[in-house]
């Protein structure tokens, strides 16, 4: 299990600004058009995330002032998340529950009906509740599964944007890698949008590892040269499993989710991504933190940049 504070999860939190986000806009204006259609107190969009095995709110238009913006909701969990992985739309009347169980609200509304439809592909839910009615008739309940499948279309057009953007991005980095490895890890860092992190060597299997060189401490001296345990942080855990490791949530307890240590001089968050590089003779880590967003990034965004760093260290 993953010792640390955040979710395991992977176009920038500024809303991929080099685009313009037509479709973003067109999402929340759909959203809005739902909970008028259908009157509802509630109408929200959950997207499945990066990781896929979550549901990140991206849209939403209420009455209540207790809605969490940018909850997530484990995809299987509760009514949200069961819609999902079953991929069916789920219809409940006379809802009698605590609406904390929903995932969205922060403390109990009473709701009466509660209605909520997948997105094509388990890629999301689309949800209505209400106070003022029982249940949903069946006509609405079609309505909403055409909405739900509007919806994938709006999003699946915003992502291919974003992924072709950041493709572009990638090759014009590819072309003009460094070679030396503190520049190389700043190339990396400018191309993902993240200024603070480091890149670490394992020889072989050994118990510690050493730190090759940092981008973006805070008024710290460098940390190259020096030596870690990969018994702790984040750095040791992906050596340790050999995998790669994109979180979101990096920092909430700074006494456990740490590159290196308890209360260092990285200061970023909330986002992390970790790149494990088999090399003849070790391992590389490649980690980087900042406030981005990488719903619009190819899904296998991690496997393109460890090949592409095989250019300058390869296995």
């Amino acid at each position: 299990m993953l010792p640390l504070a955040g979710d395991v999860d992977g176009c920038n939190r500024r809303g991929c600004e080099w685009l313009p986000s037509y479709s973003m806009v067109s999402l929340k204006n759909l959203v809005q058009m739902v909970a008028n259609v259908f009157d509802s107190f509630t109408a929200a969009l959950f997207i499945r995330s990066h990781q896929e095995d979550f549901l990140d709110l991206v849209a939403w238009e209420s009455l209540s002032p207790h809605i969490v913006p940018g909850c997530r909701i484990e995809v299987g969990h509760g009514l949200i998340g069961w819609v999902v992985r079953e991929e069916k739309r789920l219809h409940v009347t006379h809802f009698d529950r605590d609406t904390r169980t929903l995932g969205i609200y922060s403390k109990d509304v009473k709701i009466k009906a509660f209605l909520a439809a997948p997105l094509p592909h388990g890629e999301g839910a689309l949800m209505v509740d209400s106070k003022n009615r029982y249940a949903f008739p069946e006509k609405k309940q079609r309505i909403l599964e055409d909405c739900a499948t509007m919806a994938f279309d709006l999003w699946s057009s915003w992502r291919n944007r974003c992924e072709l953007e950041f493709y572009r991005r990638w090759s014009n980095w590819y072309l003009v890698i460094p070679g030396e490895t503190g520049s190389l890890l700043a190339s990396l860092g400018e191309l993902l949008g993240l200024k603070c992190g480091l890149v670490a060597f394992q020889k072989g299997d050994e118990s510690s590892f050493v730190v090759e060189a940092d981008i973006g401490l805070s008024g710290k001296a460098s940390l190259n040269g020096q030596s870690f345990s990969v018994d702790k942080g984040l750095v040791g855990w992906i050596l340790r499993h050999k995998k790669h490791l994109i979180l979101s949530h990096f920092g909430i307890d700074r006494h456990r989710s740490y590159f290196l240590w308890s209360d260092e001089p990285f200061n970023g968050g909330p986002v992390v991504i970790g790149l494990y590089q088999p090399i003849e003779g070790g391992a590389f880590v490649w980690i980087l933190t900042g406030d981005i967003d990488m719903s619009g990034w190819p899904k296998d965004f991690a496997k393109l940049l460890v090949y592409s760093l095989g250019r300058v260290f390869s296995v």
